[in-house]
């Protein structure tokens, strides 16, 4: 009567075990591809481009390449409405090129926290804004 009993019994835990370690196989691929997918490394250098007039303290400012990442990591991706009625563009803006996911990007952000991607394979522009966790991980940024 026991080895009757016990087949169906060890036929449920290893039933349980496959489950649980599918969960966690879903859980480990789920985090590797979160991280994946804000892969942001700086190409080259940053360029400064200050606009005429009043310039509101630009040249005072200044991007690493570490704020360059920060800020496409944290940064919201928004559509083109929503970056046309939301944005605010200052005559400071900083630039370069970066690679994002795989593909190469020119970049541009605005002193005000409004961000750009050009791609260079021909795809649509991203458009981002930096809400709170950006201004509070970019403060020089938004101090303008």
């Amino acid at each position: 009567m026991f080895l009757k009993n016990s087949r169906p019994m060890q036929m449920k835990s290893i039933r349980a075990f496959i489950l649980a370690l599918g969960f966690l196989m879903l859980i480990v691929s789920f985090g590797a591809a979160s991280r994946q997918k804000n892969s942001v490394t700086l190409i080259g250098g940053i360029q400064r481009s200050i606009g005429e007039g009043q310039t509101m303290g630009c040249e005072k400012i200044a991007l690493r390449p570490k704020d360059v990442i920060r800020y496409f990591s944290t940064a919201t991706e928004v559509s083109f409405s929503t970056f046309h009625y939301e944005s605010i563009i200052l005559p400071c803006a900083f630039s370069g090129k970066l690679r994002r996911n795989g593909v190469v990007y020119g970049w541009s952000i605005n002193a005000a926290g409004a961000g750009y991607l050009y791609p260079e394979d021909g795809r649509e522009n991203l458009f981002f804004l930096c809400y709170r966790s950006c201004a509070k991980a970019l403060p020089g940024l938004m101090g303008l």
